[in-house]
């Protein structure tokens, strides 16, 4: 495969699965808040802020706006064109990735993505602001599942669709892990009370774990098993560990290395990540410190996306 289809594959997948996250916690953030136990000013500050330092680009944001408020931060990462990972920016960039490969990808995929980014382009920053995020983000959420779909049963399962899968795995861990170390000492600052329950909810939503969550651990919401569950459940499709096995799967289908070894950087890396993920505790992780553990996650996610690069793309990036 060429390098330069592989390096569109895998960013179509990145810069989708970015959309659908920025969608999901934009949505859940907003509904939460117009629950009755939070509607006081500290519960709004501590619910929008986090959404920009989850995204990595706060510097960015306070380019444009005085304070991280529903209407600004709604429109700084849905809707501004000069951030670079606002979601019509990412679904901009999901069209332009999929145009220059459209004779190495299915019919229907093309038309999938092209009418996703007209329907997206549609509509109007103004009025989505005005009545919330919820019309906007289902959408955005939807339209990438029907994505996904349309990949799966359209496209040959070979390196092209395993490129398409690492990138989205390699964006999920990421995200997740952002997720959890940005809400998780955001949330045990803050004064415990109902409005905690809520937020606490309001994590889990936003990755679509609030029903396993319940079915699992049978009890009120935990901190503790809140991080257990987005970080080392080895079945729930968002949670850390999930998707870095899929991405170590992805790239040894990719590469052709056998089990138990790796056939270059990218995949090392992702083997030594899972190998902790899976026979780690969530005690050891607490007992070494959370933060830690997450922000060196996060920087070996980005590693491994630099690693994938050189040895498949010939450059490298930054995401």
């Amino acid at each position: 495969m060429l390098s330069r289809i592989a390096d569109s594959l895998f960013w179509i997948a990145r810069y989708m699965e970015r959309a659908e996250d920025t969608a999901r916690i934009l949505d859940v953030n907003y509904h939460m808040l117009l629950e009755p136990a939070n509607v006081h000013a500290q519960s709004v500050r501590l619910r929008w802020g986090p959404l920009v330092a989850i995204s990595g680009d706060q510097r960015r944001f306070a380019d444009y706006y005085a304070e991280p408020d529903a209407r600004n931060v709604f429109e700084f990462l849905a809707f501004r064109g000069d951030n670079p990972n606002s979601i019509v920016s990412c679904v901009e960039k999901v069209r332009e990735n999929a145009h220059t490969i459209r004779d190495r990808i299915s019919r229907e995929m093309w038309e999938d993505i092209n009418g996703f980014h007209h329907a997206v382009m549609a509509f109007r920053p103004e009025e989505e602001m005005e009545a919330g995020p919820h019309r906007f983000c289902n959408a955005i959420k939807f339209g990438s599942h029907r994505f996904h779909g349309v990949a799966d049963d359209t496209l040959p399962h070979d390196e092209g669709w395993h490129f398409l899968e690492a990138g989205r795995a390699l964006e999920r861990a990421g995200m997740t892990a952002r997720i959890v170390d940005v809400e998780y000492h955001q949330l045990l600052e803050s004064a415990a009370g109902a409005a905690d329950y809520h937020q606490w909810m309001a994590v889990l939503k936003s990755v679509a774990a609030y029903e396993i969550y319940r079915r699992q651990y049978h009890a009120r919401i935990d901190p503790a098993k809140v991080a257990e569950l987005l970080v080392l459940h080895p079945q729930h499709p968002r949670s850390i560990r999930f998707n870095i096995a899929a991405l170590q799967a992805a790239l040894r289908a990719i590469s052709g290395s056998p089990p138990d070894s790796y056939g270059n950087e990218a995949e090392r890396l992702a083997g030594k990540v899972n190998e902790t993920l899976m026979y780690d505790r969530i005690q050891d992780i607490f007992a070494r410190g959370l933060h830690p553990f997450l922000t060196q996650l996060h920087r070996t996610c980005r590693a491994i996306g630099e690693q994938i690069a050189r040895t498949y793309f010939y450059y490298a990036v930054v995401a």
